[in-house]
């Protein structure tokens, strides 16, 4: 998709990080084994900073239109979610930083997600000119606003998930590299990966029709490793549901430690507790005994479920399909010429 870009893999940012290449085994046959953990069910809380100037009247509506991607990214995997948003807008005193709409705090027992998401992000316009999006995300964000008009949306045990939309560039007056890291240090010393800023806007260095380059946005989406896609895209949809695959923080890509004859390869799944096994007779109708000793379902290219990417030596699923959350994925394969 054109103008998107990644930081660091994204949940590293979130912190529910789906490990590279957890293990090497090599099997009396002489396969090569690739063997991946799936991250958890993910806790994430998910701050929407929003431009609410009049030229982002089409823009926040075709959000709140394509919103029912993102959610089912979210409850596709099950996470456990807080979404809010905050306007740009930090001088009116009924925004500088608090949550908008009613109610304010989008979680699971919201009744209806996408309508109220779409209510909330029709925001009062303002005729400021001066944008000032970190600045919005550090106020709602600050101890002064999560003891009082915030309360309850950031908790201890979730992983922070910011998202940037805007058509002007930021005008905060701290440096980005302070955003970027006092973001980072919400979670405490060694929890810097549990946050990322992604930023939906203008790219650099012209921007494109209709919005200015977000180059202090793109700054910080950098440092802290989330993800870029351009405002002007003709269809949000795709890119409200990458950003809710990141959100959600379950991985699709798993990039091979040696590169395979593609022929060779076969991909595993186990869920989560899998039974044990020693031989094939061991599980149930419909399993293999793998490699890790567990039971696991053999995922046939030919159904679509899995392709390989030679450019990133990868198996990616492109899909519906998603190996679930806490699944063992291994990639079996004879090793080819690099």
């Amino acid at each position: 998709m054109a103008g998107a870009s990644t930081g660091k893999l994204a949940l590293a940012a979130l912190g529910l990080v789906l490990l590279a290449c957890e293990d090497v085994r090599f099997t009396p046959s002489g396969l090569q084994v690739d063997v991946f953990e799936q991250a958890p069910l993910p806790v994430v809380d998910i701050l929407w900073v929003v431009d609410n100037s009049g030229t982002m009247r089409e823009e926040r509506q075709q959000l709140g239109e394509k919103f029912d991607q993102f959610m089912s990214e979210l409850e596709k995997v099950g996470a456990d979610y807080h979404i809010g948003i905050v306007s740009t807008d930090t001088d009116d005193p009924t925004h500088s930083g608090r949550l908008q709409g009613s109610p304010k705090i989008i979680g699971n027992d919201t009744a209806d997600p996408k309508a109220t998401f779409i209510a909330n992000v029709d925001l009062p316009e303002t005729s400021n000119r001066n944008e000032k999006g970190l600045e919005a995300m550090r106020l709602a964000l600050s101890d002064e606003l999560l003891a009082g008009d915030n309360a309850g949306f950031l908790r201890e045990q979730a992983s922070l998930y910011v998202i940037v939309l805007s058509d002007e560039d930021d005008h905060s007056l701290g440096p980005t590299r302070y955003y970027a890291r006092w973001l980072e240090h919400l979670k405490g010393k060694g929890e810097e990966n549990r946050v990322s800023l992604s930023a939906l806007v203008g790219q650099a260095p012209s921007g494109c029709e209709g919005a200015q380059a977000g180059a202090r946005y793109l700054e910080v989406q950098q440092l802290t490793g989330g993800l870029f896609y351009s405002i002007c895209e003709n269809d949000y949809g795709p890119v409200v549901k990458a950003l809710g695959i990141e959100a959600a923080g379950m991985r699709r890509k798993f990039v091979l430690s040696e590169v395979p004859l593609v022929d060779t390869l076969r991909v595993l799944v186990a869920a989560a507790g899998a039974a044990a096994c020693s031989a094939p007779e061991d599980c149930s109708a419909g399993l293999v005994c793998a490699a890790s000793s567990h039971c696991a379902e053999e995922l046939d290219s030919a159904g679509g479920r899995w392709v390989y990417e030679p450019g990133d030596n990868a198996v990616f699923f492109p899909g519906e399909y998603l190996p679930p959350a806490g699944s063992s994925i291994e990639v079996a394969y004879k090793r080819g010429v690099r």
